[in-house]
Formats: structure tokens, sequence, C-alpha cells
């Protein structure tokens, strides 16, 4: 069977699922491969072993932490097969084994029949060199009761490597909330599919290391399941292949004519930053206004770019994309900018306080435009009229509500980001903590707009730039995270534009939407 690193792009990583799908999902390509569910069970927990085996060879004490689901057969079968390796196991259950029912309970009887016991916690002895978590995986319905959480702390505060099956405990595999607390492991081996909460919200935090075993069911998913997965996961040498081309004799028109509006008094940064990102993004000419107390040095140290101040400019037929947002504030002066960028109904990204103006006029809007609108958490609330825990629940939710409410298609950024438009959702699992840093969004935008202005569609720039800006933010992480500036990932952004760029002089590979 496979194992992948979610690192190694793979047909197998390009889907991602829920719970249920999964569920319903195992059972049919069970059915058509000819195999019982305990017998794909007892491939889990092979899987499980082998990885275990395979990532820490000198780990000769294992204790096995069980619940009382399917999640728990898992354990037991790694219990039974690390017993027969000559590992020292202790299976500490959580609750009654006794009253586990169905494929659980035969792997249990398994395991008894070996001579394997069950302990307790407040009976297991010595100190482990490795935990595997088969408490919950996606069994998770709700707030932790008292004694499971018990058992999740103290795995936690072991200080030894942890495996998670499927999913660390505590975290659902829905959503990514933590609804209580969750386990925070090394690895996790997820099974049979990529299930959405442990690439987004809070799964990040806790996941560590995402493999995918297939159970060699896997391709049968979709043959069986007949249903589309929620998301698809996005890989940036796949994606690259729709980085907008030049002929050879191509000229600065030809490349994207951008407009980028906002920069009030005292944030002349944000524009600045996205000016410089669209730039590094290949975009032909870049043109800023912003406000006449700075707008005639924002170009001092990159002379590339152009400016104009408002309220004295009035070009908006110039460029072939606007981004509105970055430093617009929320004055007179920014209410005016926003109404006038709106007017020009340019193919536009929206960001920042636009988003805040957006909301505010949002039953006077017209038809859907050729739009990105790129919320953080706090920004996706305020467009939702909800709070930001509200937001962070459910973010699949979340994106598909903005993008059926505004009709544009939509980045929901943070940890996991997902861009959605009527009909796909997409999910980008590069990043880092790093990240968490002033200016970010704002080189965000600067990419995506400068693709637009290239020719690209909105999904399809919105798609790529977040990609490529999240795997900037990997490159430049290897000189540390913390500390790490916006401006950091600008050098990164050329690396990977240029990584085997082939002008072609005939057509573009793959250009959507042009």
């Amino acid at each position: 069977m496979d194992i992948i690193s979610l690192e190694k792009s793979h047909s197998l990583t390009q889907s991602v699922w829920t719970s249920e799908q999964i569920r319903i999902g195992e059972r049919l390509a069970a059915a058509s491969a000819g195999l019982t569910l305990f017998e794909l069970m007892t491939r889990a927990g092979q899987a499980v072993f082998e990885q275990a085996r395979r990532t820490w060879p000198d780990a000769h004490c294992w204790w096995i932490f069980t619940g009382g689901g399917n999640n728990a057969g898992d354990g037991y079968i790694v219990a039974r097969l690390a017993q027969e390796a000559g590992i020292q196991v202790q299976l500490i259950q959580v609750g009654d084994g006794q009253r586990l029912t169905g494929d659980a309970a035969t792997a249990r009887d398994y395991y008894q029949a070996q001579g394997g016991v069950i302990e307790q916690l407040n009976s297991a002895q010595g100190t482990p060199d490795l935990i595997i978590d088969a408490l919950l995986g996606t069994g998770l319905t709700g707030p932790l009761t008292g004694e499971m959480a018990a058992h999740i702390r103290h795995i936690n505060q072991s200080a030894v490597p942890v495996l998670a099956i499927d999913v660390p405990s505590g975290l659902c595999g829905d959503t990514g909330q933590i609804l209580t607390e969750a386990v925070i492991a090394s690895q996790t081996l997820c099974v049979i599919g990529l299930k959405l909460g442990l690439l987004t919200g809070r799964g990040p935090d806790v996941v560590g290391t995402v493999l995918l075993a297939d159970l060699d069911v896997q391709p049968l998913l979709n043959k069986e399941l007949q249903q589309m997965p929620v998301a698809s996961l996005m890989h940036w040498h796949e994606l690259r292949s729709a980085l907008p081309a030049r002929r050879r004799g191509a000229h600065k028109g030809e490349a994207g004519r951008l407009l980028i509006a906002g920069g009030n008094q005292g944030m002349s940064g944000a524009i600045r930053l996205a000016g410089e990102g669209a730039l590094r993004s290949a975009t032909g000419l870049v043109r800023l206004v912003s406000h006449n107390s700075h707008a005639h040095w924002l170009n001092m140290m990159r002379p590339e770019l152009m400016t104009a101040s408002f309220p004295d400019f009035s070009d908006w037929a110039w460029a072939d994309t606007l981004i509105l947002g970055p430093g617009l504030g929320r004055d007179d002066w920014a209410h005016a900018l926003f109404s006038a960028a709106l007017e020009s109904g340019k193919p536009m990204v929206i960001d920042a306080d636009a988003l805040w103006w957006l909301a505010k006029r949002r039953a006077s809007l017209s038809e859907p435009q050729p739009w990105v609108l790129t919320p953080h958490p706090g920004e996706a609330a305020t467009l939702l009229h909800c709070t930001v825990a509200e937001i962070e629940a459910n973010r699949l939710a979340a994106v598909q509500a903005i993008q059926q409410q505004y009709g544009a298609v939509v980045v929901l950024k943070g940890a996991g980001s997902l861009i959605a438009d009527e009909h796909n959702v997409r999910l980008c699992h590069y990043g880092n903590r790093g990240m968490a840093s002033g200016g970010m969004g704002d080189l965000l935008s600067g990419i995506i707009g400068a693709f637009m202005a290239q020719g690209l569609a909105p999904f399809h720039a919105a798609s790529l730039a977040v990609c490529l800006h999240s795997l900037a933010g990997d490159m430049a992480a290897a000189q540390g995270m913390r500390g790490m500036l916006a401006s950091d990932l600008l050098s990164p952004l050329r690396s990977l534009i240029n990584q085997d760029d082939d002008y072609d002089n005939t057509h573009p590979k793959f250009d959507p939407g042009r």
C-alpha cells in the first residue's frame, strides 16, 4: 500500500473529503475489492505499525491509547503486531474495553488471545518511547468528557513522539476545530483519503507531518462514492504551468497594467508592498493611487512603480485590473476612493478595509463582478455579519457562504487557506507560522492582481497566487520564522516563478481565462 507525504505530490493527495464521505466510501470500496471491513481495519493497523517502525526504529516501548470506536480497533491491531515484533506494549483503554462492538471488538479479542493486556492509565508503568493515539480519530461528536480530556493531556505532557491514527484525537476531522483540547501529534497517518480538518483551521497546529495510507482501496473511492470531494489540494509543480507566458517579442503593455488603490495617511507601506509584489510577479506596469501626503515618494526606493494621488487621479480606464484596499482606511477619503474604484467596473482584488466598505453596501451591489475577495477570519466575520469564532468553527462553510453572498472568488486566509468559486474549493497546505506578520496579506493581493492583469481568470489567479505566496514564505523561513517580514518573500517569489521558465514564442501550454 502507498504511504505518502503531502509534500510529494501524488494522485492520492489531490482530493480532500469529509469523514462521512470516507465512511461511506470505504464500505463501498471494500465491497468492490472483495474485502471485509475488518480486513480493511487490519490493513490500517498494519500501515500504522509499519510507519511507526520506519520513523522510530529505536522505540522499544509503545503506549497505545484506545477509545470506544473503530479507531480503537486500529489501535488493538497495532498493539498485536507490536507484540509479535518483540516490542514492549502497554495498551491503555479509556472506558470499558469490553463494551467495544463489531470489528473493534474482534480486534480486541485477537489482541487478548495473543496474551495482550488491557490497562488503565493509573496502572501503566515506566516511560514510553512512542505513543500511538487511537482514542477518537474521526469519532469526535462534541466536547470531550473529563476522562478523555485527561488522557489527552497526559499524552501531550509525555514529551515523547506521538503517531495519531487518521486524526489527532480531539480535532474535528471535518472542520479543523478543537472544541476542548486535542492530541498534539508528531505525525498523523490519515487512512484512505485526506480529511479537511487536518489541513485548515487548528488542524495544522496539532497534526505534525501528515501522511496518507491508501490501504490499496483509495483509487476505488471516487468511482464507488460517485461524489465530488469537498476540496482539492494544490501542488505548486502542477499549478505553475498556469503562469502567464510571454512571447519572445512581448512589450510591457502586454504583461498587464495594474492599478492599486489605497494607502491612506500613515498606511503607505501596505500599498507599496502590494505594488512590489505585483512587479515581482511579472506585471508589466504597476501604478499606485494613494493619499497625496505621500504619493510622490512611494517609488523613491522602487522607481519601477508609478504613482498618483487621489482625488486628483481619474484615469481608471488605464488599468486591466484593480487592487482595492491595502492601507485604505475608513474615513471620508477612503470612502470616496472606494466608490470611485467600484464605479470603474474593472476586474478587481478587494482586500483589507475595502472589504469593510463592501460589507456596508452589500445590499446595493449590482450583478456579480470578476472580483477576488481576500478576507482573513476577522474580515470574513464582517462580510457575513457573524463572529470570528463562527468563521473558525467551519472555515469551509464560511468561504462558501461568502462566495454565494457576494458572487466573487473568495480567498479565506489563514492556516490552510481556502479558495472558492461557485463550483470548486481549493486548499493550500504550504505556509508557516512565520507568515503571521503585517503586510503578508498586502503582498498576496499584489500577486493575485498581477496574475489577473496578465490575463488569468480570477479563480486561477487566486489559486496560483496563494500557492506561490505560501511556498515563498516557506522558502523565506529557511532563514528563520521569527522576525520574518513580508518583504522577505520578494526574492523567493522571483525564484519560484522562474523555475524551469520557458518563454514560449508560440502559445502557452495552459492559459486559463484569456
